[in-house]
Formats: C-alpha cells, structure tokens, sequence
C-alpha cells in the first residue's frame, strides 16, 4: 500500500459515508425521523461495501 492514493471513487464513497453519518446523526436525534435515518444508515452501509470492494 505505501504507492497507492485515493482514487475519486474512494473519495466520492468517503464523502457519502461521512455525509450519511452526518445525516443519520441528525435524523436521529435533532429531528426525531425513523424513516430517514434508515434511509441514511442504507446509504452509509452500500457506500463502504462499494469501497471494499473496490480496493
């Protein structure tokens, strides 16, 4: 790994994960919404399965 970089589909699959924990975080607890929290946790979840598998 010490020649590798990220490519801008692990950069794009980062921005996602980090935006649906955001969102998830937030459907949770500010605005109290079950459907849009699993809806984030979804997003959350493919996003990094899509990264692992693209290592």
């Amino acid at each position: 790994m010490s020649g590798e970089s990220l490519t801008p589909n692990m950069v794009y699959s980062l921005l996602l994960m980090s935006i649906a924990g955001v969102s998830a975080w937030w459907s949770r607890y500010v605005i109290q919404n079950i459907v849009a929290l699993r809806i984030a946790v979804f997003i959350g979840v493919s996003t990094s399965i899509y990264m692992l598998i693209n290592i």
